[in-house]
């Protein structure tokens, strides 16, 4: 085979290096995965190694197939016992072999992750917890997070400083590895540990498997954690080769124990290493790569290369400013159909959009949906599919209708009440003999001899008196819904909820992004009531969805490691979003270099065409405004044109004029026809009551018909403001509501 003209020069230096430790630090789209089987063919057809002697490892089961098959196809088939595997794969084929010598059968079980959370949620019973009590989803953390540093519960010393939740969890560990090796099952960490067990403990194991193994070569490098590392030496000796492949600019799982130290340490555990690096970029234009190389640059923790391509130069790297969440789906949606009636041909799948967290997708789906647009979110759900929006958008359609019983069943023990399935069974029982709903039965269930226990009557007629509560200070309208509904859930406990959950930080930002979308509705259609919003919001989450295989496709960047795009929208990229403030807070100056490198893998998935935009809304996640990312300026990027403020008012008010038929409205903005092609009198803006306010700031003096005088404390997105008043402290109110005025200068006070 001529693997000199097969591949480019630095691709051939790295395949048929004659180094006995190897580095190829492989940029992104450079061709690594071409490098990686190249080079186990390179040893077969021109070193003669035995390929039964070669271990190669790759980071998912899906690439290392992938891997294989194009090994094999070089080489015409001709290497009986070459395996390409992932780290866990590797160690099942080991312990299959030789577990034994631990006292484990060779048929032991494996136990996924529904398992292991059965098989803990079984102990916590068994120790008088119920089976979704935190301290549930607390142990299976903590089993993770200490099984990943190679910490058995054998290997913890209780400290005085220990809170009761690990103490438990602690306990609850031990039980966890008793029953387990009672069962002969592993879990996935036991692959790792058990395997490095006994290449620790056994020598002449150790040293079988050290003469068999010729060669070990390992993609995605930079993603390697301690356990798997120290595996990896645990299986060389003198004479083994070492050739591992990575990107220390592509670590973006720290979180998950990658320990990027591994691959930028690399020569100082082999001095004799050799270090290839990969440069050449196949993928994109020059104008991404030029984007992607200044940002990335800004990083002390790498190897330096600056990436090129001999390809096009390209178009601009597009920066879109804009003023709400509305208006930046409202421009992403634009230019997708701009694109797809193009003449560049492009189709709905050669697109792609990226952001930060799942919690950002509201605004885009909803735009999506208008425009009967087919998109699918990969890895995780729908924005109103997800758990805890349909919860809390069940408590708020209780508040205006109390027959519905299908709202009552998903939510009366969320949060938790105490309430089980034989109590609800006896009151469903008992309320569809009195011909009720769930909630008039609860309120006249004195006049019935009822079964239920005092304990749950009384929890679930505390839930319906905050849903009273609510709808009494609703129908006031007095106070911005938005702050009304939040106080609701916050006595309600949903927030302290969300918040004991692992995953319980981005539910949370859920919930508030849903908030966001009800203070946007708010603005946008300040004629409407909070029931029009429940029903638009119960009208999206039973769109069809658009089954086939041309759609937008929707991911954050960390689902998005590995792919690539024609063209990529990077979305929301604003600071304490994208980086995210969490991470920096967490982990400092290295989380912000994690940022980074997630944004520069966000930039070097397009191909052809780059857009990134953010918006200056108010959030509630923030609670602020928000403004663009550092990375945008790190990347020597500006937005390609300042958006006038005023003309966005007027597009606004004529783009919910259009609402009655969003694909004229569309037509109308593609410059497909002319405004004044429509009859514009058939429609007419209802009258709105308001104060005429527009310009609302900290530290005016409000005075409001009920609640008397008080001091402007916060202005939210011109559309809410926060006042503290004089006679019953902060209130938050529309601005333009009219029993609302500002006091005039020189009045008397």
């Amino acid at each position: 085979m001529d693997y000199r003209n097969l591949l480019n020069e630095r691709q051939y230096e790295a395949v048929s290096t004659d180094a006995k430790y190897a580095r190829v630090i492989a940029g992104a789209g450079s061709g690594k995965t071409r490098v990686l089987t190249y080079r186990i063919s390179y040893l077969i057809s021109e070193r003669n190694v035995d390929p039964s002697s070669i271990v190669a490892i790759a980071f998912t089961n899906k690439v290392a197939e992938e891997m294989k098959m194009r090994a094999l196809n070089l080489l015409h088939n001709n290497c009986p016992g070459l395996s390409v595997s992932t780290f866990h794969s590797f160690c099942v084929r080991f312990l299959r072999k030789e577990i034994d010598i631990l006292g484990y059968p060779n048929n032991f079980t494996i136990m996924d992750e529904d398992d292991q959370e059965t098989l803990v949620k079984n102990i916590a019973v068994d120790n008088g917890f119920k089976r979704n009590d935190d301290i549930v989803k607390f142990t299976l953390s903590y089993i993770a997070l200490n099984k990943c540093n190679g910490i058995y519960p054998e290997d913890i010393r209780l400290e005085h400083n220990f809170t009761a939740h690990e103490k438990q969890a602690l306990k609850f560990f031990h039980l966890y590895e008793q029953r387990k090796e009672q069962m002969q099952s592993l879990d996935f960490d036991d692959l790792l540990l058990f395997t490095i067990k006994i290449l620790e403990q056994f020598d002449l194991v150790r040293e079988k498997w050290q003469r068999r193994i010729s060669n070990i070569l390992i993609d995605e490098f930079q993603d390697t954690n301690n356990v798997q590392y120290k595996l990896v030496k645990l299986l060389m000796d003198e004479d083994t080769s070492l050739y591992v492949v990575g990107d220390p600019d592509q670590t973006i799982y720290t979180w998950r124990g990658a320990n990027q130290d591994i691959i930028l340490n690399f020569t100082k555990d082999f001095p004799l290493a050799e270090t290839i690096i990969l440069d050449r970029n196949y993928r994109s234009t020059k104008m991404i790569l030029d984007s992607a190389n200044k940002l990335i640059a800004h990083n002390k923790k790498r190897v330096p290369k600056n990436l090129y391509t001999e390809e096009e130069v390209g178009s601009p790297v597009v920066v879109e400013q804009c003023f709400s969440r509305e208006y930046e789906a409202r421009f992403i949606v634009d230019k997708i159909e701009q694109l797809v009636r193009s003449r560049e041909g492009y189709s709905y799948k050669d697109i792609a959009i990226l952001y930060r967290a799942a919690y950002l997708t509201l605004p885009l789906e909803k735009e999506f949906m208008a425009r009967r647009i087919p998109y699918q979110i990969y890895g995780g759900l729908k924005f109103f599919q997800r758990k805890e929006i349909k919860d809390v958008l069940a408590y708020f359609r209780l508040i205006y209708n109390p027959k519905d019983d299908l709202s009552f069943e998903r939510i009366v023990n969320v949060p938790r009440r105490g309430i089980g399935d034989s109590s609800m069974d006896i009151l469903k029982a008992e309320k569809t003999n009195a011909g009720k709903s769930y909630i008039e039965y609860i309120k006249s269930i004195d006049e019935y001899e009822s079964e239920v226990k005092p304990k749950v009557i009384m929890a679930i007629q505390f839930m319906i008196n905050l849903i009273d509560k609510t709808k009494a200070k609703l129908d006031e309208n007095l106070e911005a819904y938005p702050k009304i509904l939040s106080d609701f859930m916050m006595d309600l406990k949903y927030f302290e909820y969300l918040s004991s959950d692992d995953e319980g930080e981005e539910r949370l930002k859920n919930v508030q992004t849903l908030l966001d979308d009800i203070v946007d509705f708010l603005k946008h259609n300040p004629e409407s009531s909070f029931e029009e919003y429940l029903q638009n919001a119960t009208l999206q989450t039973s769109q069809d969805e658009i089954k086939g295989g041309d759609m937008v496709s929707l991911m954050t960047v960390h689902v998005a490691k590995g792919l690539e795009f024609p063209v990529v929208f990077v979305m929301s990229m604003m600071e304490g979003v994208f980086p995210s403030q969490r991470s920096m807070d967490e982990t400092g100056h290295d989380g912000e270099e994690e940022e980074r490198r997630l944004c520069y893998v966000a930039f070097t998935r397009a191909k052809q065409k780059l857009f990134i935009t953010y918006n200056n809304s108010y959030s509630f996640v923030l609670e602020s405004k928000a403004f663009e990312s550092r990375f945008i300026k790190e990347a020597g990027l500006t937005p390609t044109r300042k958006n006038d403020f005023h003309q966005y008012q007027r597009d606004d008010s004529f783009y919910r004029k259009s609402t009655i038929d969003r694909e004229i409205a569309n037509d109308i903005r593609q410059g497909r026809f002319n405004e004044s092609g429509y009859e514009q009198d058939e429609y007419s803006e209802p009258e709105i009551e308001d104060n005429g306010i527009r310009d609302w700031k900290i530290g005016d003096v409000a005075i409001h018909d009920v609640f008397g005088k008080g001091i402007v404390t916060n202005v939210i997105d011109d559309t809410i403001i926060e006042v503290n008043f004089f006679s019953c402290g902060k209130k938050s109110i529309m601005a333009s509501h009219p029993k609302i005025h500002r006091e005039r200068k020189g009045a008397e006070a």
